[in-house]
């Protein structure tokens, strides 16, 4: 099912971070240097499966660093993005080209979202969208609708470097596929702009992916 979420040019890998004990390149070493262990773990395992992908698109491993936003800085050429929980981790990376401009993905375990947090996350028209599903589908519904959000986010935002409120994002679902509306206009993409998604359950988590190609992107729009 992974390998379905983005096109077939995009590499994912999988890891854990419970398997081994968390090391990584020194040029990584120093953004994690305080951290607690589950958090280097799940960066170091993160950049480990990054490295799996680049080698699988035919690169040579290299250390991936952190830059003040806290997104990773990618090599040359390539697009990227990773993410993880506690028991699981995902990367995927590709040939930046017009079909993968930038690429966005998110994992979060699959259990209920608490409704007092729909207000934050989730637009009027999602509300209302929730409030029609049967009871007993609604909060794993709006958790479906953060991971969506999450993903769109990490997919514009090395075309925009622009920080977007939850709302600023509306979902839709067409079964397996999602597309998150623009709703205001940013740099890169106007208001109105869809962007396709996927998402999947993978492991008892729910995980959502995003690629934006060229037709999506449009130089001419601002905020």
């Amino acid at each position: 099912m992974l390998w379905n979420l983005f096109p077939s040019e995009v590499k994912i890998a999988v890891g854990d971070p419970r398997a081994r004990k968390p090391t990584g390149y020194p040029d990584e070493e120093t953004h994690v240097a305080n951290a607690v262990t589950s958090r280097r773990s799940e960066f170091f395992a993160g950049r480990e499966c990054a490295r799996k992908a680049m080698r699988d698109l035919g690169f040579q491993p290299t250390a991936i660093g952190v830059r003040p936003d806290r997104s990773p800085i990618w090599p040359n050429g390539l697009i990227g993005t990773i993410s993880h929980s506690r028991t699981l981790c995902l990367a995927a990376v590709a040939l930046q080209n017009d079909d993968a401009l930038s690429i966005g993905l998110d994992i979060e375990p699959d259990s209920p979202l608490p409704e007092d947090m729909w207000d934050t996350i989730c637009t009027s028209n999602e509300r209302s969208w929730l409030a029609g599903l049967p009871s007993d589908q609604r909060t794993r519904q709006a958790l479906r609708m953060f991971t969506a959000k999450e993903s769109a986010y990490k997919a514009q935002y090395p075309l925009t470097q622009e920080f977007l409120e939850f709302e600023d994002l509306e979902i839709a679902f067409y079964g397996h596929d999602f597309s998150a509306v623009f709703q205001r206009s940013v740099p890169s993409f106007a208001k109105g702009t869809k962007l396709r998604g996927r998402q999947v359950i993978y492991h008892g988590h729910v995980v959502s992916a995003v690629c934006v190609g060229s037709d999506q992107f449009n130089k001419g729009a601002v905020s």
